[in-house]
C-alpha cells in the first residue's frame, strides 16, 4: 500500500515523531526513485532513501493539500499563502493509501492532528467491497474478489454477443484453414513413399501434385475470407467500445472529472481502444489460429511416430519453468515503459495547454530540459525491453535448429532401421518445424497480449465507472416553471471531510435578481453547481417551485437553467452553430434575433464569413468580449426561467463590459437570475444581494440596506473603491 505508522522516529528536518510516511516513487525529474512522504506534529517533507530531507514545508504556512489522479499515478500538492506547489508524485499502486491519507492529513492541517491512525473518518466503510475490505476507488472496476483479468474478459465478451453467428462461421474457416494447411506435408510424404519409385505411377503423381495445389489455394482463400470477416468484426466491435466509453463519460458527475486529468480519456477512447482493434482483429484470430495449429500438429505428430514425439517434448517443461521465471522480470520492465509513455503524456500534455503561460514567463529551455529527461528515461526502458526480446529470439531460434538436427539424427536412425519411411521422416520434420510456428508466436505475443489486456482494464474502468448524480428512476419531467428557488439547510462539501457550504437557507421569488457576493472561496460559484445540480447537496435539498430537483430529471432541469460564465467555451465551429448549441433546430432568424440582443449582431457581420465564421478551437478567433456575447446570445436562443451569470463581465475592457452588461439587462427581464460578480458596482441594479463568508450567509438586503448596516458587505464595497482610487492615481502618475 505504501503506508505506514510510525511513532517517535529522529529523520533530520522534521521535527516530533512522525505519524505518516508515504511512498512517493517518482522525484521532481519525472525519474523513478524510491522517495517517502513524511508527516509530523508541525512539518510535512520528502525525504531520500539515506533520509535526506530534499524539500520540507511547516503547518503553519500549509492551507491545503491537493491530491490530483492521473493515467498511471498521481501528485500531491500544498497551497502556502503565496503558490501550489507539487510536493510528491507517485505510481498508481500508492494511489489508494494517498486517497487513505487525505482525510486525516486535512484534520492536520486545520485541526488537531489524529493520535491513532486507524481511527475511522465518518464515512470510513462507504465504497468499500463488502466481501474483500479493499477501498473501491471511483471510476474503477468494481471489486474483482481475485479474479482480475478475467472478470475484466468476462465484462468484454458481452460485446461479442451481437456477433455471435459471425464468430461461429469464423471459428468454422478457422478450424477448415487449420485442416488444409496440414494436407501439404503428408501430401510430401505420399510423394516421397510412393510416387518417388521405380514403381512409382505418373498420374497418381499429377493428381498428389494438383491436389497440392488445390489445397495451397483453398488454405489462401479461407484465410482471406477469416482475416476479412475479422476485420470487419473488430471495427464494430471497437466502435461499439468507443461509442460505449464516451457515452458513459457523458453520463459521468462533474466530480468525476474534476477529480481526473481530462486528457487521460482522450488517451483511452483513442489508443486504448485501437489496442484492443488490433488485438481482436489480429492477435484473437492469430491466438485461436495458433492454438489450433499446435494441437492439430501435435496430433500428427504422435500419429507418426509417438517415440520421437515424446523425445522431442521432454525439454518444454525446462522451457515453461524458464518462462515463469523471466515472466516477472518482463513485467517489470513493461510496467515501467507503460509509466515512462505516461509521464511524457502528462509532460507534452500540460505543456501544449500551458504553452502561453510558458512563452509569457520565457520557460521553453526549462519545458524542453523537462521533457528531455522523461524521453530519455523512455527511450532507456525501450531499449532494455527490445534488448531482452533480442536476446531470447536468437535463443528460440537456436533451440528449433537443434531440435531439427536431433531430429534428422534420430529419424536417421530410425530410417536406416526400417522403422520409418523417408518420406514419413520428411513430413514429421516438416510438422516440427510448423509446431515451432506456434510456440515462438506465443512467447512472442506475451507484450500483445498484455497490452491488449492493460487497454481492455483502463476501458471497463471508465465503462462501469459509477455515476454519481443520475436521474432516480421516479424522477419528473419538468413543464415551464414560475422560477422560485429555495435552499433548505444546504451543507456540502467537495471532500466529506471539509464543508464548503454550512446550512444555506434563502428563498428566491420568481423573476427576481440576486446577486451573490462575498470573498474568493465563499462558497458563491459552489452554490450554483448545486442548483444546476452539478453535485448533490451532503445535506438539506434545493427546490424549484416546490419540487426538489433530484426529483426532476436533469435534462429537463437544465434546459431551464441558462447559465453565462465567465471563462467562455465555445466550440470550434461556426458562430451560428454555437449560438443554437442549446437549440440546435433554431432558425436562422431566430438566432440572428438572438445574436442582435446580446449586442453580437453588428461584430459578428463585420466579420469575412458573418455567421458562418469558424470560431477556431475555444473560440480563441474572437476576442474575450466577443466570446462573451455569442455566449449570452446562445442563452438568449435557449429562453431559460432561470439565469445564472457568473462573473458575466469580467476581464473585459469598459466600453466592452457596456456592450455585456446592455445585452444582459435585456436578458434578465422576466427571469429569476442568481449573479456572481466580484465588481460590486455591476450588481447594484439587483433586487436583492446575499452576501458570504466561509460557506455561510451573513448578509442579505439591498445594496443600499447592505451599506447602511455597515458589515461585511460594507467592507468590501470599501476595499474596491480604495483599490479604485489607487488605480487611477497610479494612472495619472504615470501619465
Amino acid at each position: 500500500m505504501g503506508i505506514h505508522k510510525e511513532r517517535n522516529s529522529n529523520v533530520s528536518g522534521v521535527a516530533g515523531s512522525e505519524w505518516l510516511v508515504l511512498t512517493a516513487d517518482v522525484n521532481q525529474q519525472l525519474i523513478f526513485e524510491l522517495l517517502q512522504l513524511r508527516v509530523c506534529d508541525s512539518k510535512i517533507g520528502i525525504y531520500d532513501s539515506a533520509g535526506r530531507v530534499q524539500r520540507s514545508y511547516a503547518r503553519q504556512d500549509i492551507q491545503s493539500l491537493l491530491l490530483r489522479e492521473a493515467v498511471g499515478g498521481g501528485s500531491l500538492h500544498v497551497t502556502t499563502n503565496s503558490q501550489t506547489i507539487e510536493i510528491a508524485r507517485f505510481t498508481t499502486p500508492h494511489m489508494e493509501a494517498y486517497r487513505k491519507a487525505m482525510p486525516e492529513l486535512e484534520h492536520w492541517i486545520h485541526s488537531t492532528w489524529l493520535t491513532d491512525w486507524d481511527q475511522p473518518s465518518h464515512d470510513a466503510d462507504e465504497d468499500k467491497c463488502p466481501k474483500c475490505g479493499k477501498v473501491a476507488r471511483l471510476g474503477v472496476l468494481p471489486c474483482t474478489h481475485g479474479k482480475g483479468k478475467y472478470t475484466v474478459l468476462q465484462h468484454m465478451s458481452r460485446y461479442f454477443k451481437p456477433y455471435r453467428h459471425l464468430m461461429l462461421y469464423m471459428a468454422g474457416l478457422l478450424i477448415l484453414s487449420v485442416l488444409f494447411d496440414m494436407v501439404p506435408p503428408y501430401m510430401t510424404k505420399m510423394i516421397i513413399d510412393d510416387i518417388a519409385t521405380p514403381a512409382g505411377n505418373h498420374k497418381v503423381l499429377l493428381w498428389l501434385i494438383s491436389g497440392l495445389a488445390v489445397a495451397q489455394i483453398v488454405a489462401t482463400g479461407l484465410q482471406m475470407s477469416r482475416g476479412y470477416l475479422g476485420i470487419r468484426m473488430g471495427g464494430k466491435l471497437t466502435g461499439d467500445i468507443r461509442r460505449d466509453m464516451f457515452h458513459a463519460l457523458m453520463d459521468q458527475s462533474i466530480r468525476f472529472f474534476d477529480k481526473r486529468q481530462v486528457s487521460q480519456f482522450i488517451g483511452r477512447i483513442h489508443h486504448d481502444t485501437d489496442e484492443v482493434k488490433h488485438f481482436l482483429t489480429d492477435g484473437l484470430i492469430q491466438l485461436l489460429t495458433q492454438l489450433l495449429t499446435a494441437v492439430f500438429i501435435l496430433a500428427m505428430l504422435f500419429h507418426l511416430n509417438w517415440k520421437l514425439t515424446a523425445i522431442i517434448l521432454t525439454p518444454v517443461p525446462v522451457l515453461m519453468l524458464g518462462m515463469l521465471w523471466l515472466w516477472p522480470k518482463v513485467r517489470t520492465l513493461w510496467y515501467a515503459q507503460w509509466q515512462s509513455s505516461i509521464i511524457i503524456q502528462n509532460v507534452i500534455g500540460e505543456a501544449l495547454q500551458g504553452i502561453r503561460v510558458i512563452k509569457a514567463f520565457a520557460q521553453e529551455k526549462t519545458e524542453k530540459t523537462r521533457f528531455n529527461i522523461a524521453n530519455d528515461k523512455m527511450v532507456q526502458r525501450t531499449v532494455s525491453i527490445q534488448s531482452m526480446w533480442l536476446a531470447m529470439t536468437p535463443l528460440f531460434s537456436l533451440f528449433t535448429s537443434l531440435c531439427g538436427i536431433l531430429i534428422w539424427y534420430l529419424g536417421g536412425r530410425t530410417v536406416l532401421s526400417g522403422e520409418m519411411t523417408i518420406g514419413t521422416l520428411s513430413a514429421y520434420t516438416a510438422y516440427l518445424m510448423m509446431f515451432f510456428g506456434p510456440v515462438k508466436w506465443f512467447a512472442q505475443s506475451i507484450s500483445w497480449v498484455n497490452d491488449a489486456m492493460g487497454a481492455s482494464e483502463r476501458i471497463m474502468e471508465v465503462i462501469l465507472a459509477p455515476v454519481e448524480i443520475k436521474d432516480l428512476p421516479d424522477a419528473q419531467p419538468l413543464k415551464m416553471p414560475e422560477g422560485e428557488i429555495r435552499f433548505e439547510d444546504i451543507s456540502y462539501g467537495y471532500e466529506k471531510d471539509r464543508q464548503i457550504l454550512h446550512d444555506i437557507q434563502c428563498t428566491i421569488a420568481p423573476g427576481e435578481m440576486v446577486g451573490l457576493v462575498g470573498h474568493s472561496g465563499a462558497g458563491k460559484s459552489t452554490l450554483i453547481h448545486l442548483l444546476c445540480r452539478f453535485y448533490d447537496p451532503d445535506a438539506g435539498q434545493i427546490l424549484l417551485d416546490g419540487q426538489d430537483i433530484r426529483q426532476i430529471r436533469q435534462e429537463d432541469l437544465r434546459k431551464h437553467i441558462g447559465v453565462v460564465l465567465q471563462e467562455t467555451f465555445l466550440f470550434d465551429g461556426s458562430i451560428a452553430q454555437n449560438i443554437a448549441y442549446g437549440c440546435p433546430d433554431a432558425s436562422a432568424e431566430q438566432i440572428i434575433e438572438a445574436a442582435v440582443i446580446a449586442n453580437a449582431h453588428d461584430f459578428i457581420c463585420r466579420l469575412p464569413d458573418s455567421y458562418d465564421t469558424k470560431v477556431g478551437e475555444r473560440g480563441h478567433r474572437l476576442s474575450g468580449g466577443e466570446k462573451q456575447r455569442v455566449a449570452i446570445a446562445r442563452a438568449v436562443l435557449l429562453n431559460p426561467r432561470i439565469l445564472i451569470l457568473d462573473e458575466a463581465t469580467a476581464s473585459v475592457d469598459t466600453q466592452t463590459e457596456a456592450l455585456i452588461q446592455e445585452a444582459l439587462n435585456r436578458l434578465i427581464k422576466g427571469r429569476t437570475t442568481i449573479a456572481i460578480a466580484h465588481r460590486l458596482s455591476t450588481l447594484r441594479s439587483a433586487d436583492r444581494l446575499i452576501v458570504m463568508e466561509r460557506g455561510r450567509i451573513v448578509e442579505t438586503g439591498s445594496h443600499f440596506e447592505l451599506l447602511q448596516r455597515r458589515g461585511l458587505y460594507h467592507k468590501l464595497v470599501e476595499s474596491q473603491k480604495q483599490k479604485q482610487d489607487q488605480d487611477q492615481s497610479v494612472e495619472v502618475h504615470i501619465g
